[in-house]
């Protein structure tokens, strides 16, 4: 049974909570971390899943950030004055179980509401006493927690805690990279790292959650981005933590995946993102990926390519609205390399979901066909394989286009055999 059940809101929290959640798992060594649908099998009931965890834990974690009070319905009512609301049952259901406790965690920013914020049935939940995790002292910040979780004494019995993860309070360190079995995959939670082998990309666990996707209300733009609505990620997924490079599109070619020896530019190859393939060299690739590990790799899906680039947040750019210095590589981003050439991989800060230089570098390949608008479009994160297939969508902006052009909403599509020098893609994979 579950000892640690994490509360979050999916379409805002997610990235903090799937972090977390690898942390608490690392730290509770001989435990399990029940990380709300993530942790469910198919078809299971999420209710019934919750009440059966929650009777056997001990701790519950809520991870607040800075939307979960306010957090709307698509009718602009509060989402915790709804009395269906995910979060709202599981509160509910935790405060009315005698010792057990439930730890509110800070995220973003965020700060605790109070009282006569909440619904009456929760109330009382104002009165936890709250950790705050900031960003930049994250394992600093984690390691206080694990310290203060040990002290609770249905987690000390049969103690079998490890230590948190260490590392700087000024910058996170990297999650170990795992060679995940096949029949471990499944276990993998959110944010966890892993590869398929020696030379295969390095892929983040993507969790499942809700999000709008498309133009902000009030954000410039046009109107192929538009209208704005929601879409929902059933399940777990993984994403390239970086768009794929030279060294590994060598490799295919060297193991006779592909004739085509992709043009640098003089740039420079090895851990420079891949240009100068096509939409269909990037499908010989994921084929010949998925063949040589026996594992469905692929393009992502337009709505899986945004969720992952917004990855909770519903700013113009990752990071906040404006376009900011040095946060991903564009024309007047502060980069030593705008307007030049591509940068190397991971030379900007990573996301929420821990995922490198889904804003600029390189323009990146989905799945998808063209559509005008998104009049019509699938709402489940599948890929749109109707409408003009003649042209493919690419997402994400480059390092020889403007800020405008590297907004999270910005769409733009080529024909599927061009070729450029700010062109690449990036690897999904089924889980």
């Amino acid at each position: 049974m579950s000892d640690v059940f994490i509360s979050y809101r999916r379409e805002f929290d997610a990235g903090w909570a799937g972090r977390l959640a690898t942390d608490l798992t690392q730290a509770f060594a001989e435990r399990r971390v029940f990380h709300d649908i993530a942790s469910m099998e198919i078809g299971e009931d999420f209710v019934d899943a919750m009440r059966r965890s929650l009777s056997a834990c001990a701790v519950v974690v809520v991870v607040m950030g800075p939307r979960w009070l306010g957090a709307q319905d698509e009718q602009g009512g509060r989402r915790l004055d709804d009395p269906e609301d995910y979060v709202r049952l599981e509160l509910e259901e935790s405060l009315k179980r005698d010792g057990l406790r439930v730890v509110p965690v800070l995220v973003g920013g965020a700060s605790m509401p109070r009282s006569a914020e909440l619904p009456q049935s929760l109330r009382l939940f104002a009165r936890r006493n709250a950790a705050e995790i900031a960003d930049k002292r994250w394992n600093h910040d984690v390691a206080q927690l694990v310290a203060a979780l040990r002290k609770i004494p249905a987690l000390a019995a049969g103690d079998a805690l490890v230590h948190a993860p260490a590392g700087s309070d000024a910058a996170p360190a990297e999650p170990a990279v795992g060679k995940a079995p096949p029949s471990a995959i499944r276990t993998l939670l959110a944010g966890s790292v892993f590869r398929d082998g020696d030379g295969v990309p390095e892929m983040v666990v993507i969790p499942p959650g809700r999000f709008m996707m498309g133009r902000l209300p009030g954000e410039s733009g046009r109107d192929d981005e538009l209208p704005q609505h929601a879409v929902t990620i059933a399940r777990a997924f993984a994403v390239g933590k970086y768009a794929v490079t030279f060294d590994e599109w060598d490799a295919f070619v060297a193991d006779g995946g592909s004739d085509h020896h992709a043009d640098d530019r003089t740039w420079g190859r090895g851990r420079r993102p891949v240009i100068d393939v096509s939409w269909e060299n990037a499908q010989a690739y994921t084929a010949w990926l998925s063949n040589k590990t026996r594992h469905g790799y692929r393009l992502l899906s337009e709505a899986e390519w945004e969720y992952a680039a917004r990855a909770g947040t519903t700013t113009r750019y990752p990071w906040g609205d404006a376009p900011g210095k040095n946060q991903a590589h564009f024309v007047g981003s502060g980069s030593q390399w705008s307007n030049k050439q591509t940068a190397p991989v991971g030379s900007f800060p990573a996301n929420r979901f821990g995922l490198h230089d889904m804003i600029g570098n390189v323009w990146e390949w989905t799945q998808d066909c063209r559509n005008e608008n998104y009049k019509g479009a699938p709402t489940d994160c599948s890929a749109w394989e109707s409408g003009n297939c003649g042209v493919r969508v690419v997402r994400g902006g480059s390092w020889f286009n403007s800020a405008g052009f590297a907004r999270v909403a910005i769409r733009n599509w080529l024909e599927p055999a061009v070729r450029l020098n700010y062109l690449g893609f990036r690897l999904a994979r089924t889980l």
